[in-house]
C-alpha cells in the first residue's frame, strides 16, 4: 500500500513537471541509447563477419612466401611457384581445393577510360574456393586456362571505375597492359574482407597470367579451400609436410613459407571489435552516471520546492520511511523512464545502422535489460540523498517555509 501511494505520488510529480522531468532524464536517455547501439553494432559486425566466413565455404587456408633462414642468417624471401600448388593438388586425403594466386597492378583501358588496377590470375575453381558469385555473363573455363585464352572476369566495381556500365562492357574487349582481353563475366558485389576488395579486381586465367601477362611462374599465395568436415590442424600439418619436402627443407630448419588460417584474422578482428565495443560502451555508461547526478540535483531542488508539502504530510502522520520512499521511487521512476526511452532509441539507431551496412540485426538481450536495470540502479543510488534530506525535515519548520 505504501509503495503504491509512493508510485502514484511520483507519477503525478513527473507528469506535473513533464518538461523538467524530460530534460533531467535526457542524459539517461542518451547514455542508455549509446550503450545499446554500440553493443548492438559490435554484435552485428561480428555476425556479418561470421557470415562472410561461411560464404567462403568453410575454411580457407593461405600459403604465402616466407624467409629463407639458415641459423641466424636470413637469405631473403623464397617465392612460391606453380609446382608448389601442383604438389598440394596431388594430395587427395583432405579433399581440398587448390587455387594459386598472382596479383599485380596493370594499366587498364576501355574506350577513353584509363586506370591502374589490380589484375589477378587464378584457376577457374578460385571463385568456388572464395565463394564469389557471378552476376552477369560467365566465368572462364578450364579449357580457356589451359589454352592461355585472353578472357577476363570483372569485379563488380570495375565497370564504374572504367566510366561505363555492365551491359556496355560485358562481351566487349578491354586492354590490359596493351593487350586485348574479352570480358566474359562480372561478379556480384562481395564487399571488403578487411584487406583488398574483390570488387576492385580483374580476374584472368592463371596460365594466361603466367605466360602472357606476368611472364613468371611465381605466385603470390596459394589458397587452400578446406571442407567443413576437415580438421584444420591436420590440414595445416599436411600442407607443411608437402611443402617442406617440395622445398627440400631439412630437419630442424625453419619453414620458408607461412600458412595462415583466415579465421585467425577474423578472430583478431572479433577481439578488436569486442574491446572497442566495451571501451565505447564504458564511455557511454559514464553519461548514465552524469545523468544520475543530474537527477540528484533536480530531486534536491524538488525537495526544497515541496518543503511545505512534506511538512504537511508529516503533520498528518506520514512516517520517515514513507517520505523517503516517495522520493526514492520518484528518482528511480525518472531514470527508468529515461532508460526505456533510451533503449527504444538505441534499437532504432542499431536497426538503421545495420540496414545501411547490410548487416544482420543482432542485439544481446542481456545488454538491453542490463542497460535498463543499470539506469534504475543509478536512480536508486542518486535518489537516496535527496530522499534522506526530505525525510529529515522538521514538520513545524517545513510548514513555516515560504
Amino acid at each position: 500500500m505504501l509503495f503504491k501511494e509512493s508510485l502514484i505520488s511520483a507519477t503525478t510529480s513527473i507528469r506535473t513537471n513533464a518538461i523538467r522531468s524530460f530534460l533531467t532524464s535526457l542524459a539517461i536517455i542518451i547514455g542508455t541509447a549509446a550503450v545499446i547501439a554500440v553493443i548492438g553494432i559490435g554484435s552485428s559486425a561480428n555476425k556479418a563477419l561470421e557470415a562472410s566466413i561461411d560464404d567462403l565455404g568453410g575454411r580457407t587456408l593461405t600459403v604465402s612466401p616466407g624467409q629463407n633462414r639458415r641459423g641466424a642468417v636470413t637469405k631473403g624471401m623464397i617465392p612460391l611457384d606453380i609446382k608448389d600448388a601442383s604438389a598440394l593438388a596431388k594430395n587427395k586425403v583432405h579433399n581440398w581445393k587448390i587455387s594459386p594466386t598472382i596479383k599485380k597492378n596493370r594499366q587498364i583501358k576501355f574506350k577513353n577510360a584509363n586506370i591502374n588496377q589490380r589484375v589477378g590470375a587464378y584457376l577457374p575453381l578460385h571463385f568456388d574456393v572464395r565463394g564469389y558469385d557471378l552476376e552477369f555473363g560467365r566465368l572462364f573455363t578450364k579449357e580457356e586456362n589451359l589454352g592461355r585464352k585472353r578472357v577476363a572476369v570483372l569485379g563488380s566495381g570495375i565497370p564504374s571505375e572504367l566510366s561505363t556500365n555492365t551491359s556496355t562492357i560485358l562481351n566487349s574487349e578491354i586492354l590490359i597492359a596493351g593487350t586485348t582481353y574479352k570480358v566474359v563475366g562480372i561478379l556480384k558485389e562481395e564487399g571488403s574482407t578487411g584487406w583488398q576488395s574483390p570488387d576492385e579486381e580483374i580476374y584472368i586465367p592463371l596460365l594466361t597470367g603466367v605466360q602472357r601477362l606476368f611472364g613468371s611462374p611465381y605466385v603470390d599465395s596459394i589458397n587452400v579451400g578446406i571442407t567443413n568436415g576437415t580438421n584444420i590442424d591436420e590440414a595445416m600439418m599436411t600442407i607443411e609436410q608437402i611443402l617442406r619436402a617440395q622445398h627440400e627443407i631439412g630437419p630442424g630448419e625453419d619453414n620458408d613459407f607461412r600458412i595462415s588460417d583466415y579465421s585467425q584474422f577474423s578472430d583478431l578482428r572479433r577481439q578488436a571489435t569486442g574491446i572497442f565495443t566495451i571501451l565505447i560502451a564504458g564511455i557511454a555508461g559514464i553519461s548514465l552516471i552524469v545523468g544520475g547526478i543530474g537527477v540528484m540535483n533536480i530531486m534536491l531542488v524538488s525537495v526544497s520546492e515541496r518543503t511545505r508539502e512534506i511538512g504537511l504530510r508529516k503533520a498528518l502522520g506520514a512516517t520517515h520511511k514513507a517520505i523517503m520512499l516517495q522520493f526514492i521511487v520518484e528518482a528511480v521512476l525518472l531514470c527508468l523512464i529515461g532508460g526505456l526511452i533510451g533503449a527504444l532509441l538505441g534499437i532504432i539507431i542499431l536497426y538503421l545502422f545495420a540496414a545501411i551496412n547490410e548487416w544482420p540485426f543482432s542485439l544481446p538481450i542481456s545488454a538491453m535489460f542490463g542497460s535498463i536495470t543499470f539506469s534504475a540502479i543509478v536512480g536508486l543510488f542518486f535518489g537516496i540523498w535527496p530522499a534522506r534530506k526530505a525525510a529529515k525535515l522538521d514538520p513545524a519548520t517545513s510548514l513555516r517555509y515560504e
